[in-house]
């Protein structure tokens, strides 16, 4: 993947970050009611193209995921309790991944070489896609208060001041286990339960998004891409 992939990429994962929220917006505003219990929906799941757009979502965080366990060092890690956590998280996925990237260690030898330039551009894809989602964390916390659309703020302005960037590799990870989790519970099309009774989790996957989206619109400007105009507009 060289340079110019790369910002593409960036620009790429963007315009899905601000298709994703707005479809989670539209889905809040009218479809959602704060405390009101969840009740039989009129669907019995979002809808085909819904449905692509989060399981791209869920295909970008699963890259994410990958690019964390390639850049996590021990050495990063502060207490022997995170590590044990990391290891029992980490190791079965990194053993699968391993033997992706074809450097599992063993007694056979392959019977073709693989292409090692594949597996380096695999890799620096889940490198990058694990760089946009840390700097996303980090500033979700700094996002301007014009900047937040969230419908169910309890406060004024809104703000994601109160959600702590993660501070280390264990706050990271469990941050990305969120986010995978609730982009899956999304495409049962229950907001309504989920804004009952997942309401954090609801409202960091939705400031995820958000603010991976005001970052691109920020960045590509300067990196001289013309984006493409949302699908999905707020009425």
């Amino acid at each position: 993947m060289n340079e110019a992939s790369g910002v593409y990429k960036f620009a790429g994962v963007g315009e899905l970050a601000e298709t994703v929220t707005q479809l989670l917006a539209l889905g809040l505003q009218y479809g959602t009611e704060l405390g009101r219990t969840s009740g039989r929906q009129s669907k019995s799941g979002l809808e085909k193209i819904e449905q692509i757009i989060l399981q791209q979502a869920r295909d970008y965080l699963a890259e994410v995921r990958e690019g964390f366990i390639l850049s996590v060092r021990t050495g990063q890690l502060a207490q022997k309790s995170e590590l044990r956590f990391l290891l029992d998280r980490v190791l079965v996925d990194w053993n699968a991944f391993s033997q992706e990237l074809g450097i599992d260690a063993t007694d056979e030898p392959l019977s073709e070489s693989p292409d090692p330039m594949n597996y380096v551009n695999q890799t620096r894809q889940h490198l990058l896609a694990f760089g946009m989602a840390a700097i996303a964390l980090g500033q979700l916390p700094k996002l301007p208060a014009d900047q937040v659309t969230f419908p169910y703020s309890y406060n004024d302005p809104p703000t994601y001041s109160d959600i702590p960037a993660p501070n280390s590799p264990g706050a990271m990870l469990s941050r990305i286990e969120e986010l995978e989790q609730m982009t899956w519970r999304l495409m049962s099309g229950d907001l309504q339960g989920l804004l009952n009774q997942r309401y954090g989790a609801l409202r960091r996957t939705y400031g995820f998004f958000e603010v991976s989206a005001h970052l691109a619109r920020r960045e590509t400007e300067r990196f001289g891409i013309k984006r493409h105009s949302s699908q999905i507009a707020l009425l």
